[in-house]
């Protein structure tokens, strides 16, 4: 779609782990490093955190592409499971046999096999995602599930991946004894303004781009203001940018584009649109409802008229659809159609855009009532003067 009106091979920010994709800032470099020292060594236990989209997955997907093809890997993804569901995973994931099996039989296979692999000399190694979902006791089994060792050696590699909230889990007390056997740990940075550069460029570079200053300087730096250095807010940033560009025919991207992109998403505002709703205790405290009333029956208008508005251009989303199937394939055609239905998305993300401020300024304008009632209610008359008590 927009591809090919940027001089584009293929889309440059998708959403997915890709590590084609995978920009080395001087971060990922650093917990590579570790990683990859870790798996040479056979060192137990690696635990590496990062926040939410700073590209953990991705980082590991480049991993499994070195691994050696003597070398066993696991990957568990689903971690809100317990004990017994983990370990029968991790016995899917080694191919072992687990219907009907108890945790006894399950552990005696897991030994097995890792014996098997180990006089091999071969390795297994077991990657968790999302670990900071994992219960207590989940992680106490996998702590368990270390002491299946030689003399020497260690059967088993665990390598656990997850939001800064692990860390948080492991720092309790009751997980002292799991915390010791972590050999390696590392944590995974947001990018800073010149890495956020480099890696759009370098991701640009990928997708096979033509002209690696598609967006200017001023956007480069308002994508950092709004993304805060996390990659996957960058990819979803610039993304929605070239959509909003193909829909106004725009070749350059600048400031006020990733502006209004940022602001239909919501990205460095005061909060989404949930959060401009009054809460219901804060309902009850200004008195009766009677000061809220008006203000959230505009609201409820105003939320009716934008659904009304989606509602059309879903229609017309379908009718675009039937119309694409009719042209039968004309390039000149079909590139109208597309054009089209990219100037309705970015409609659509306008419409909520301006939704978002119009429920913003509503709350303003409830907390005004609410300041209002209260200096009214807390005002000297309403308190006995000091004189009439003596």
């Amino acid at each position: 779609m927009y591809e090919s009106f940027y001089g584009l091979k293929e889309k440059p920010f998708n959403l997915t782990p890709d590590p084609d994709y995978l920009y080395m800032s001087p971060g990922h470099e650093n917990v590579y490093s570790h990683l990859e020292y870790a798996i040479q060594e056979s060192k137990g236990f690696v635990v590496v955190t990062g926040e939410i989209g700073s590209g953990k997955t991705t980082l590991i997907n480049y991993l499994l592409r070195k691994i050696p093809q003597t070398m066993h890997v696991g990957i568990i993804n689903n971690t809100f499971v317990h004990p017994q569901e983990l370990l029968k995973m991790i016995c899917q994931e080694f191919d072992l046999e687990v219907a009907n099996a108890d945790k006894t039989v399950l552990l005696t296979r897991l030994y097995a096999y890792l014996l098997d692999k180990f006089a091999k000399r071969e390795r297994v190694i077991l990657i968790i995602d999302e670990a900071q979902n994992l219960p207590e006791r989940s992680l106490e089994e996998i702590r368990m599930l270390s002491n299946l060792e030689s003399e020497k050696h260690h059967l088993i590699q665990m390598i656990l991946v997850g939001q800064p909230q692990l860390k948080e889990k492991l720092q309790q007390k009751r997980m002292e004894q799991f915390v010791q056997r972590i050999t390696v740990y590392c944590h995974l940075d947001a990018l800073d303004q010149v890495q956020v550069d480099g890696y759009i460029r370098h991701r640009l570079t990928v997708a096979g781009a033509q002209n690696l200053d598609v967006f200017d300087h001023e956007a480069l730096k308002t994508i950092y203001k709004h993304s805060l250095g996390i990659p996957r807010l960058i990819n979803s940033l610039c993304d929605a940018a070239f959509v909003y560009g193909y829909a106004d025919d725009v070749k350059i991207i600048g400031r006020d584009l990733i502006e209004a992109v940022a602001q239909a998403r919501n990205l460095g505002t005061k909060g989404d649109t949930q959060d401009s709703f009054p809460d219901e205790k804060e309902k009850e405290g200004v008195g009766a409802s009677e000061t809220a009333a008006p203000i959230l029956q505009e609201m409820q208008a105003r939320i009716r008229t934008l659904e009304e508005r989606l509602a059309s251009q879903e229609n017309e989303t379908r009718n675009l659809t039937r119309e694409l199937q009719a042209r039968n394939g004309n390039r000149e055609d079909l590139e109208k159609v597309f054009t089209k239905f990219f100037r309705e998305m970015k409609k659509s993300y306008d419409s909520r855009a301006k939704l978002a401020a119009k429920v913003e300024h509503l709350q303003e304008r409830l907390a005004e009532k609410e300041k209002s009632l209260s200096r009214r209610s807390s005002s000297p008359q309403d308190f006995p003067d000091k004189r009439e008590e003596g």
